[in-house]
């Protein structure tokens, strides 16, 4: 299928992002463009987004300081932001909030989307319900069988869920499949994304809908009187990572470590450090950093965290990597799993997997530093979904 590219259009970061899409998908993103911006505009849009982000999100997220973690690690303090404790989904909601109700002002009857680890699935099909929308879900069977529980929860709110068995079937390709059934359905469906990745606006829209996560954070930071070390934050589509990180893009002295999954750990074996040792390639609609092999073809990618399991990177996340703006670590499966069960044993906080590898490189972070200085982690999610894969590896 031949596609278009605008190059000189809005959405660059850097050299990464742009619109790599079919040409009959270029009308379609003009249209989602231009009523984004004028919503974003529109005080009426951001006073109903702000206050069903309170009322149904259950936002503002608090910063909660571990005691018992830190003391056992030695050195900084840390600090969880706690978008765990948001109703459903996690920070997905924030992202899965704005799409939808573009999607109303847009006259669109239904959506459709992807998920990995289930959270944006769950925050998308909350939403769809809360707003009258129909709601379909592609969730690759891998994924969909490791996260029993957040599929009873999509279809409990009224979800079309799809098990794809393409590919990898994981994340990606349950991608690939919500992307096909947008472009046969543009005239009346939505495409929510649950990342800033993909062809612009949708980097724009997700990043502009996320960055409550990183507003909040700077606010209660000064409120506490806690200029941090450095923000840390997994990442996976980016969506978290990019929300947090916005608030402090110009605070030089404040790093903003991004943590990659490792998979297994060892030479040669699958992994998902694609802003780490990734190469500039076009996936999915923009230009970004992907894990391919020297024939340009997409690698398989792993992690126990379903979340983080995706070979191509968030174009602005990667500009902000390739300027040397935000750092990147690589942790590994059982280093998120161990970092999980410790803070849970400590603190009495269960949190995803995902977040389990910003955990492992904040404690790593935090000893280098003294008891005076903070380290910020992103907690995108809790653990309840994956209580099943921690529990059976525990047990081997």
């Amino acid at each position: 299928m031949a596609t278009a590219s605008r190059k000189e259009r809005p959405g660059r970061y850097g050299r990464f992002g742009g619109q790599f899409v079919a040409p009959v998908l270029l009308p379609v993103l003009d249209r989602l463009e231009a009523s984004f911006n004028a919503a974003w505009e529109d005080p009426a849009f951001r006073r109903t987004f702000e206050d069903l982000l309170g009322r149904f999100v259950g936002r503002p997220t608090p910063i909660f300081e571990t005691v018992r973690l830190a003391s056992v690690n030695g050195g900084a303090r840390i600090i969880l932001k706690r978008d765990d404790l948001t109703f459903n989904g996690g920070n997905y909601a924030n992202s899965a909030l704005g799409q939808c109700l573009l999607a109303v002002r847009m006259g669109l009857g239904s959506l459709v989307t992807d998920t990995g680890s289930g959270q944006n699935g769950v925050a998308a099909a909350a939403v769809a319900a809360r707003l009258g929308l129909a709601c379909t879900i592609y969730m690759g069977s891998s994924d969909a069988q490791r996260h029993p529980s957040t599929i009873k929860k999509m279809r409990a709110f009224g979800a079309d869920l799809q098990v794809v068995e393409d590919a990898d079937r994981t994340l990606s390709a349950a991608t690939s499949a919500a992307i096909r059934h947008w472009m046969g359905n543009s005239a009346t469906t939505a495409y929510l994304a649950g990342a800033p990745i993909g062809a612009h606006p949708f980097p724009a829209m997700v990043g502009a809908f996320q960055s409550i996560i990183g507003r909040e954070t700077r606010l209660q930071l000064l409120e506490a009187g806690v200029l941090p070390k450095a923000i840390v934050s997994a990442v996976g589509g980016g969506s978290s990572t990019l929300g947090i990180f916005s608030a402090f893009v110009d605070d030089r002295q404040i790093r903003l470590i991004a943590v990659e999954a490792g998979g297994e750990g060892g030479e040669g074996k699958p992994h998902s450090a694609r802003l780490a040792k990734g190469q500039p390639g076009i996936f999915h609609g923009a230009e970004t950093l992907v894990l391919a092999d020297e024939n340009g073809q997409i690698q398989p990618t792993a992690s126990i965290a379903p979340g983080l399991a995706y070979p191509g990177s968030a174009p602005e996340l990667a500009h902000l990597v390739e300027r040397g703006r935000v750092e990147t670590l690589t942790f590994t499966d059982e280093d998120a799993r161990q970092a999980v069960l410790r803070l849970a044993i400590r603190e009495g906080v269960l949190v995803s997997l995902e977040a389990g590898h910003a955990l492992a490189a904040a404690e790593r972070i935090a000893r280098h530093y003294d008891r005076n200085d903070a380290v910020v982690v992103m907690v995108p999610s809790a653990g309840d979904k994956d209580l099943d894969i921690i529990w059976a590896e525990n047990c081997k």
